[in-house]
């Protein structure tokens, strides 16, 4: 109820400084639904997310911004990379009863695509609710976009469409070159405006709830809660990012539909396929909640093994690791794993070189693990000696994963008889 979201408001944790942080924070700094006819921006008590397949709108046509500065609780201003997470927990109370299916699984873009070449019947009832980070454009971002900034630009209602995939602030994922692109419209759009190919929108969670079962309506006052998939870098690195500007940002969306006339939400017809929540404002539910563990990692090395207090305390608990001591046996030592951001005790989590080749063109390919808050350069060199930056593209062809493609713009194509390359992680 909306009592216990006021206790939580007090169970923040102070400012931390360096080290061990925990965030229970009752309600976001702000919270927006994002629709292209919310004439009152910031003043409503709920939210809703919902599709529309109608040509002139978003497929994701009603999207609900949430936000938490953090600055106040969690020192801003620090290399991102310093930002470790063990948790990363969004949740939102339900505030219409029993009217949308439950699904906590994912569901691939080509479930929606009714009609369409490539189209798969959905293989469950209902729609899963997602978390996505946000994105900005029109000049704005996480610090400047409010809950009264402009929208973006509206066309008028009898034009050809409604300001497709043009709001100034809009749930966002990675492509493959890491950077965020907005999902308004990755299912596919019939208008003459929008000709993308659809893509895969990969959630970075999936709402869960323990007050119904897989395929059964959602009663009123159900906790959604998100927990966010931090076995993915650049998730990962987004949140890091955030920390350090003090305002964290994200996204909830669904391809739930505006109408419903057959079971599972296909077709058109019908009232009450889409779940409302309930806002900061709301005084009968309780409003937006954020749960966030991590450490900040100062340069504190009290017993001088180059291996910071803080990181040893957030992995051992204690500041007795070694730098050469490699506790998961993956072959990278704890000096190695701090330094190249990956976990000394998860086996799976290093820094590895997958492959490294030249084409027929004698331009290096090489594929490579990442871990959050890193960049990688790629150089090459003849004879290990005299290194220089390799041209080309990174790209991100899968989940910690890196690839880059030389694409030598000033020099003519030759195979070498041999050449070398090497990763810089900075």
């Amino acid at each position: 109820m909306r009592w216990s979201a006021f206790l939580l408001c007090l169970l923040v944790a102070l400012r931390a400084l360096g080290g061990e942080f925990g965030l229970r924070i009752g309600q976001p700094t702000l919270d927006r639904w994002m629709y292209p006819f919310d004439f009152e921006p910031g003043n409503r008590v709920t939210a809703s997310t919902f599709a529309s397949f109608d040509s002139r709108f978003d497929t994701r046509d009603a999207q609900f911004l949430l936000g938490w500065d953090t600055a106040a609780l969690v020192a801003p201003k620090a290399a991102p990379a310093r930002y470790l997470l063990r948790r990363v927990r969004v949740s939102v109370t339900v505030s219409r009863d029993k009217t949308f299916f439950y699904d906590p699984t994912y569901d691939s873009y080509v479930t929606y695509m009714t009609n369409q070449p490539g189209y798969v019947v959905d293989g469950d009832l209902g729609r899963p609710i997602e978390l996505y980070g946000a994105g900005f454009r029109g000049g704005f971002t996480a610090e400047t976009f409010l809950e009264n900034s402009a929208y973006g630009p509206l066309n008028a209602f009898t034009s050809s469409n409604i300001s497709i995939a043009t709001r100034n602030a809009f749930a966002a994922q990675f492509d493959a070159r890491g950077e965020l692109i907005d999902l308004a419209n990755h299912v596919g759009q019939a208008n003459a405006t929008w000709t993308n190919a659809p893509f895969e929108a990969r959630p970075w969670a999936v709402g869960q709830t323990t007050n119904a079962a897989p395929g059964e309506l959602v009663p009123e006052d159900s906790v959604l809660t998100f927990e966010l998939d931090l076995t993915d870098p650049l998730v990962v690195g987004y949140v890091q990012g955030a920390l350090a500007n003090g305002r964290l940002r994200f996204f909830i969306s669904s391809l739930s539909p505006a109408q419903q006339a057959t079971v599972g939400g296909t077709g058109n017809g019908g009232f009450g396929s889409y779940p409302l929540y309930a806002n900061k404002e709301n005084a009968l539910y309780d409003p937006p909640k954020l749960e966030l563990d991590g450490a900040l990692i100062t340069d504190e090395d009290s017993d001088t093994d180059g291996l910071p207090d803080d990181w040893e305390r957030f992995y051992f608990g204690d500041i007795t690791a070694t730098p050469e001591a490699d506790p998961d046996g993956d072959g990278a030592d704890n000096r190695r794993e701090y330094a190249t951001g990956t976990q000394p005790l998860a086996a799976a989590s290093a820094f590895r070189l997958l492959a490294s080749t030249f084409d027929a063109d004698g331009q290096v390919q090489v594929r490579f693990t990442t871990a959050p808050g890193r960049t990688y350069r790629v150089e090459v060199s003849a004879d290990q000696q005299n290194w220089s930056p390799a041209q080309g593209q990174l790209t991100y062809p899968a989940t910690g994963v890196a690839e880059f493609t030389e694409q030598r713009l000033n020099l003519p194509p030759a195979v070498p008889p041999f050449g070398f390359c090497r990763v810089v992680i900075e």
